[in-house]
């Protein structure tokens, strides 16, 4: 049976779809009806599988295809779901596990070594500037900044569930890596900055800044900081091979501030391919070291599949 590559019409779908076409293979684009017109304007016709909604990808025959989870997956279907479910999906979905909670998140990231900003439960343990950030893969949705425990109470939105975190002030810097079993390495793939709406904007005229996510700003480190990011990324594969006991194939990201002192701390991760790598295509300056063609994220999984498929080896990163 021929293995196709699919993924559902949001987010990265453009980054994955061509790619996967860029290594030869089939592909399908699950897409709802207000979607369509659009990839169809981007000669992607001949990919859509319509459907009603993106939740109906639980219920299709889709045993010939391998599924690229992206951030919609987990914001329309959900994690849970998504764990239970009997979908060929790229990646461990035991991260997406890890990755929705705070607790088992942290947790990771420590024990790769990597330095974290203080959390918070409760308002009422807050000591410090912090930033509230409401609970799934919304963009930054709802997210405020507060200066102490009292500014956190009167800005809290009554029966919505925040994470306080320490408002650490400096850089955010955005890395993807991917982690290739079939070459047995981990890969710095490319950096990025987050633009996010006003709280990215010169001239403001209220006192509240919005950090909901409109784009992405390409980065090129220093060489010497790119080196630090290079070894956060293997030891964030070693850390969760330890507290999992299973491999972690394919693309993730380290969410990072770097502080007026250069020192960097990692406030959260997503364990799949990140809406920043679409500033990648055709590559990026890392991916072109590496392989010395056109190589963006899209085409890098695809280029995974297709040497595990050649080693019998695929379903080594279907978890």
């Amino acid at each position: 049976m021929k293995t196709r590559i699919g993924t559902i019409a949001s987010h990265s779908a453009l980054n994955i779809i061509s790619g996967a076409r860029a290594e030869g293979f089939e592909t399908v684009l699950l897409c709802t009806p207000e979607r369509e017109a659009f990839y169809r304007a981007f000669g992607l016709g001949g990919s859509l599988r319509m459907v009603g909604s993106f939740e109906q990808v639980l219920e299709l025959d889709l045993d010939d295809t391998v599924l690229i989870p992206h951030g919609s997956f987990v914001a329309y279907i959900g994690a849970d779901r998504l764990l239970k479910s009997d979908l060929r999906m790229f990646g461990n979905r035991q991260l997406l596990k890890w990755e929705g909670d705070r607790q088992l998140k942290t947790r990771l990231l420590q024990a790769a070594g990597m330095m974290t900003p203080k959390e918070f439960s409760s308002p009422d343990e807050i000591d410090c500037p912090v930033i509230a950030k409401t609970h799934g893969a919304a963009g930054g949705t709802g997210y405020f900044i507060a200066r102490g425990r009292e500014e956190a109470r009167q800005k809290m939105v009554p029966g919505q569930e925040y994470m306080f975190q320490q408002y650490v002030v400096g850089t955010k810097v955005y890395v993807t890596y991917f982690n290739s079993l079939a070459r047995g390495q981990t890969e710095v793939f490319g950096a990025d900055i987050r633009y996010e709406t006003d709280a990215d904007a010169n001239l403001r005229f209220d006192t509240e800044p919005s950090f909901v996510v409109v784009g992405n700003l390409p980065l090129v480190l220093r060489e010497s900081t790119l080196s630090k990011y290079y070894n956060m990324g293997v030891r964030f594969v070693d850390a969760f091979r330890q507290l999992v006991g299973q491999e972690l194939p394919g693309p993730f990201c380290l969410e990072t501030i770097i502080d007026r002192h250069q020192q960097v701390y990692a406030f959260e991760f997503s364990g799949r391919i990140v809406a920043g790598t679409n500033i990648w295509i055709p590559y990026s300056p890392y991916s072109y070291v590496q392989f010395g063609e056109p190589m963006w994220m899209g085409r890098r999984i695809a280029r995974e599949i297709k040497e595990l498929l050649e080693q019998e080896r695929l379903d080594e990163a279907l978890l």
